[in-house]
């Protein structure tokens, strides 16, 4: 068995983490309209020189026009030069409302207004990466067609639906796809599937979606459910997501990835989830779950990702529980119990005590409207120590997922659960249990 790792481009800063542990370590790249519009020169340049195969998925992020202008515009309240671009390409209505209103389901409803902008927003993802790197120097280097320059799949426009806006916008979604089916011949087409927490826990709602999408014959989805932190979802969630998945993917005849999944979407993308996707997508940083609508970021702390509860936790934190656990009072203990990835053996070496390289930090006089307070900052060699030991666990939690047996899946979910339920408390790893529950289930 198999499981896609597709990783989301960010910034240019995370562009080195995609050869890392290695270049074919990723199925593809994810990236947003927003960067692709706003720096394709050097996200050509990344793709051919930085990834394995070049493989890449252009997210249209139609769904930014439907929300409030204050969240696509800077902090002159001008719309983002990176979203005025994709606007000036997408065509009416997009052109004439970014950053005066948000779009709505009536102002695709006039004329041929919906039949454009679907072929303007296909022909973008198409050709903004792909023609550049076709007249690229570095392109004579390397043996790739035409055709493999090209996104791995279109995506369909698609809106954010909750509970309340389902109906008016599944419409309109529904419309939009059944165009980009008609428009797309020689690529594979995606849909994307874009809705709240209440959406996916919801039978009926569920049902909607696949009734409306399945007759589409679509190559894949790109499922991506508002705000859902796997390690905090409900039941109600975990088991919407997996139905959802498995209905869109046909007995495996269609891909289904997960666009901000964590290792509960890699578990129901192996064995214990019966192949229920054949993908997942996460950043380098902070990607297993995202917002539809930005939200503001908090003050940067050393995360530590523990492998026994598939968890990134503040470094103090980790540092309390592994001292409580013994596993800090040799290399062999913590080597052992903790984590032997590369990444930790070149950290550590051979003194336990290098594990606060995890957590090195510098303290910062930060103006608050009270004053100045002093708050400590990891440093950069620390962020990049503890983000290379999070993504050599990824890679080896997607091959675990993919090969290991259904028992020695369910027995590495319980010993989490055990092993530090007595220093960390139920709440803390409970998720273990009800992923596992779920999963065998369904």
């Amino acid at each position: 068995m198999h499981i896609d790792h597709w990783m989301m481009f960010g910034t240019f800063a995370e562009q080195d983490h995609f050869a890392y542990p290695s270049k074919d370590a990723y199925r593809g790249v994810v990236i947003n309209a927003n960067m692709a519009a706003h720096a394709s020169e050097g996200l050509a340049a990344f793709l051919l020189e930085k990834t394995a195969n070049h493989t890449y998925i252009i997210d249209p992020l139609t769904h930014s026009f439907q929300h409030d202008p204050y969240y696509i515009s800077g902090k002159d309240r001008e719309l983002k030069s990176s979203i005025a671009a994709i606007a000036e390409s997408y065509g009416s209505p997009v052109r004439e409302t970014a950053g005066q209103r948000p779009i709505t389901p009536a102002d695709f409803k006039k004329g041929s207004v919906l039949e454009d902008f679907v072929t303007r927003c296909l022909t973008f993802q198409s050709s903004t990466l792909s023609q550049i790197m076709k007249e690229s120097d570095a392109i004579k280097y390397l043996e790739a067609t035409d055709q493999d320059l090209h996104p791995y799949a279109l995506v369909a426009p698609y809106f954010f639906m909750t509970e309340a806006t389902l109906d008016a916008w599944l419409e309109v979604a529904k419309r939009a796809a059944d165009v980009a089916r008609r428009t797309v011949k020689s690529s594979k087409l995606f849909i994307s599937v874009v809705i709240s927490r209440g959406v996916v826990a919801d039978r009926d709602h569920r049902k909607k979606l696949v009734d409306a999408f399945n007759p589409i014959e679509a190559d894949g989805f790109l499922i991506w459910v508002d705000d859902l932190n796997e390690h905090q979802a409900s039941s109600w969630e975990l088991t919407g997501l997996l139905e959802l998945a498995r209905a869109l993917r046909k007995d495996g005849r269609r891909e289904v990835i997960n666009l901000h999944g964590g290792y509960f979407s890699v578990l129901a993308a192996g064995v214990l989830g019966k192949s229920a996707m054949s993908g997942v997508t996460h950043g380098p940083e902070f990607g297993e779950f995202r917002s539809v609508v930005p939200v503001g970021g908090g003050i940067p702390i050393a995360r530590y990702y523990v492998p026994a509860i598939h968890s990134r936790i503040r470094y103090r934190d980790a540092l309390r529980f592994f001292n409580r656990k013994g596993w800090l009072g040799s290399t062999k203990a913590f080597f052992q119990n903790v984590c032997d990835c590369s990444e930790c053996k070149q950290t550590v070496g051979g003194d336990v005590g290098n594990f606060v390289k995890f957590g090195d930090s510098e303290t910062k006089d930060v103006r608050r409207a009270g004053g100045v307070v002093r708050i400590d900052f990891p440093k950069t060699e620390t962020k990049l120590r503890c983000l290379r030991h999070y993504l050599q666990r990824k890679f080896l939690e997607y091959r675990f997922a993919a090969t290991a047996s259904e028992k020695q899946i369910v027995d590495d979910l319980e010993l989490g659960r055990t092993e530090l339920e007595e220093v960390m408390g139920l709440d803390a790893v409970a998720h273990l249990a009800l992923w596992k529950k779920t999963l065998l289930k369904s």
